[in-house]
């Protein structure tokens, strides 16, 4: 889609590339269930912690409003019981998240024509995170982390990617979500790592996730694609491309550890990101089962 091109789904369009996502997909997803096993993939939050997150979002704030010293202290337990209650203040994009399709712009346009003047300090009133309907589909693993001496900052392309996937003995379908492991969570609680330099998708991986019909790219980095960009246009092309360009999905800060360990390429893919009214992004678990 280029620049005043409306989507393929309407003008009116907000879910982007989630529409892929039929009944089809999702029982293809569900046809990939082999053994029940169940692993989650989201990064612990903890109070007081940044973690693995860009250093322009606030570290995560845990609070509790009613603990055990408060009853020790003379609260009394009413109606037969006590509770503990807690708070957490968290960035949308500050833990294992999904970006929204009004997460980024270029030239004043965001996806399917919507203008960025539609993003208030109210929240977004188009393509908001709310917008995003759960997602349950088929998922494809692939693991292209380097050795961690080799250090960040290496772009993945196109031709290792597709190969990978090839690879794996898997051909995508329209609505599969593409999982990819690049070795930066794993680097990062390592000490090897930090938020400026992330291995990760070169942006002439773009046509080919694209034309795959992939719903959502995930990866165990930053921004999915290579930091710092390797293009001089701008410094996140593919999110560029896949999001505002056609509505694909991108996911970030996954914990792709335990997978990898599986050998496996092909699983039921769950995610659902909380209904932030306007909100362009959301904290998520995501959960394959095996």
């Amino acid at each position: 889609m280029t620049d005043g091109e409306k989507s393929k789904w309407g003008p009116d369009d907000e879910s982007g590339a989630r529409n892929l996502i039929d009944a089809a997909a999702t029982l293809r997803g569900l046809s990939s269930v082999k053994t029940g096993e169940v692993i989650g993939l989201g990064i612990e939050i903890k109070g007081g912690s940044r973690g693995p997150a860009a250093p322009m979002r606030p570290a995560a704030q845990h609070f509790m409003t009613r603990d055990g010293g408060d009853y020790s202290a003379g609260l009394e337990e009413k109606f037969g019981f006590g509770f503990s209650d807690d708070v957490i203040q968290l960035a949308t994009h500050g833990t294992t998240h999904i970006d929204a399709l009004a997460h980024v712009w270029r030239d004043g346009i965001m996806y399917n024509g919507f203008s960025p003047n539609d993003v208030t300090s109210v929240g977004a009133k188009h393509l908001g995170i709310d917008k995003l309907e759960p997602i349950v589909t088929r998922g494809i693993f692939v693991d292209l982390a380097l050795d961690e001496e080799e250090g960040q900052g290496h772009p993945i392309t196109c031709r290792q990617l597709s190969c990978a996937v090839e690879k794996a003995g898997v051909v995508p379908a329209a609505g599969d979500a593409l999982l990819v492991r690049t070795g930066w969570m794993s680097a990062w609680r390592n000490k090897k790592a930090d938020s400026e330099r992330s291995t990760g998708l070169h942006h002439d991986c773009s046509d080919w996730i694209i034309n795959s019909g992939f719903a959502l790219v995930a990866a165990d980095n930053i921004a999915v694609e290579v930091l710092p960009s390797l293009d001089p246009s701008s410094a996140v092309p593919l999110h560029i491309s896949l999001i505002r360009d056609n509505g694909i999905y991108l996911a970030e800060l996954f914990d792709l550890e335990v997978l990898a360990q599986k050998q496996r390429n092909t699983f039921l893919f769950m995610l659902s990101a909380l209904r932030i009214k306007g909100g362009v992004g959301s904290p998520i678990n995501p959960v394959v089962v095996l």
